[in-house]
């Protein structure tokens, strides 16, 4: 997630969420009424006879027979948006602060529950239908998301994620406002799925995009340092992930990784029943007996008295927490151990992570999205031990989380042989100085350059690498863009290898 775009940007009273797949269900309309009753609003006598065909919190989607929600945003407020939703046919419209406007008007205290209430009831509630999971966390939501998807059945589940949602069309968003959350459970339903499996950003919870979803499980994977600009601290990012725990229902799940040091905040914030997951600790299910390989992991999963021997095509101790979580998740919805451990087997990678490539002359290259100190940190360890070299090439994200940027070039400097720093995602900042910041905790002793273009640094880190070494290319993974400006510019490190010929 990047930070600044994945909050609400506060444009025509939209969040920049604005591409999506056409919902399935065109014919679903719900009476005013019934709306007005799900945010506790009492409705007009003639209010029953106004039928919504939509719900929306940006201007720039409405068509006729929405109902239109004025959200603040952080650059505008949405109730500026007002007459160009009602001139593009809202029907209806829902504010904070009382407007004069020629259609009904329903007020309310938070703009973005409203939404989310909004949403979820206009929808009939399809998570109730569904076997709903949120992950949370800084690190290993999307792979989590994606194993746990592989083990209840691909074909019977729908994942909202960083990497399905550049398919719909959401650039750059890990967790979509509440109207698209709730189309997309919708539309699954209709599609004949069984589960939907949710990426729970912090930036997500903190607006309320997911108040109106009905959580069978919630999973925490970690907490370290990440989107600290938009949370102010460590203290209010926590808060924010444990937004999905305090939530849950009595019945719910609430599986948590006992070797993280936020551990005990997240089992005592958490409503549902706790299920621990661990290496080092004792929890309900562990992961004992780990074998590591440069492409794969081998390890045995504990539970009670049950053991059973499992394998996964993934590397990397981050990578047993990950397959140890969705484990954990589909063993609670019924999953015997053995049936789990065979379908881990055959689960392949996500993605832009940890995708490997091989040069010519013999040179590894590993693309992932690790664009936080502790994944930066993880790849490197995970790396180091397979070859003579290791060569880092990645960036910083701008507009977001400054602090982390110094942080992240001292831990290249000190794992990687070479560090290159280029640009990612700079946005409306200068990328030099976004380098210069990185370069700033990078030790005087280490070999660094600085080469702004992403193209060319890769290209300079083929140049210095030998045949063992390995090149990282860190930081946007999947990602089919760099973001320059308020453009998406087409670019992706893996198609450019290929492109460049660089690889086999």
């Amino acid at each position: 997630m990047r930070a600044n775009l994945e909050a609400d940007r506060g444009m025509n009273g939209g969040s920049g969420d604005r591409s999506v797949t056409q919902s399935l269900n065109r014919s679903i309309t719900q009476s005013l009424t019934s709306l007005a009753e799900a945010i506790g609003v009492a409705p007009d006598p003639e209010w029953g006879k106004i039928t919504i065909r939509g719900v929306t919190q940006d201007s720039r989607e409405v068509t006729p027979g929405h109902l239109f929600v004025a959200i603040k945003g952080f650059v505008a407020n949405g109730q500026r948006f007002i007459d160009d939703a009602v001139s593009r046919g809202a029907v209806a419209v829902v504010a904070e602060e009382n407007v004069l406007c020629s259609v009904p008007f329903l007020r309310v205290c938070n703009g973005r529950i409203a939404l989310a209430q909004l949403s979820a009831a206009f929808f009939s509630h399809p998570t109730c239908d569904l076997f709903t999971v949120g992950v949370t966390g800084t690190n290993g939501k999307t792979t989590v998301c994606h194993l746990v998807a592989h083990l209840l059945g691909d074909h019977d589940s729908v994942i909202v994620g960083t990497v399905s949602n550049e398919a719909r069309k959401l650039h750059a968003v890990t967790t979509p406002e509440s109207p698209i959350i709730q189309q997309i459970a919708s539309d699954a339903i209709s599609s004949g799925k069984k589960n939907f499996i949710l990426e729970a950003s912090s930036a997500g919870l903190s607006l309320h995009r997911v108040d109106g979803v009905d959580f069978d499980v919630a999973v925490f994977t970690n907490l370290t340092h990440d989107h600290y600009d938009f949370h102010s601290d460590r203290a209010g990012y926590l808060r924010a992930k444990l937004l999905l725990f305090r939530g849950l229902k009595p019945a719910a799940r609430a599986i948590i990784n006992a070797d993280d040091p936020v551990a005990a905040q997240v089992i005592a914030a958490a409503k549902g029943k706790v299920v621990t997951y661990a290496i080092a600790k004792p929890a309900s299910y562990r992961a004992t007996s780990i074998e590591y390989e440069l492409e794969s992991t081998r390890f045995t999963i504990e539970h009670g008295v049950n053991r059973v021997s499992a394998h996964i095509s993934l590397p990397g101790e981050h990578n047993v927490y990950n397959a140890l979580a969705a484990a954990a998740v589909a063993a609670e919805a019924g999953m015997p151990l053995p049936e789990i451990a065979r379908k881990l087997a055959t689960a392949s990678s996500v993605s832009g992570r940890y995708q490997f490539f091989n040069t010519v002359s013999g040179t590894s290259i590993v693309v992932d999205f690790a664009h936080s100190p502790d994944s930066l940190e993880k790849m490197l360890l995970s790396l180091r031990p397979y070859y003579e070299r290791v060569i880092c090439v990645f960036g910083c994200g701008g507009e977001s989380d400054r602090d982390k940027r110094p942080i992240m070039g001292r831990i290249s400097g000190e794992l990687a042989d070479i560090t290159i720093l280029t640009g990612d995602n700079p946005k409306s900042e200068d990328p030099r100085e976004i380098i210069d910041a990185i370069a700033a905790g990078v030790p005087s002793s280490s070999k660094c350059e600085r080469i702004v273009d992403r193209e060319q640094a890769i290209r300079r880190a083929i140049e210095l690498a030998h045949a063992n070494d390995v090149i990282l290319i860190a930081g946007k993974g999947h990602e089919p863009y760099q973001i320059v400006g308020h453009e998406f510019v087409p670019y992706n490190d893996a198609e450019y290898l290929h492109k460049a010929g660089f690889v086999i």
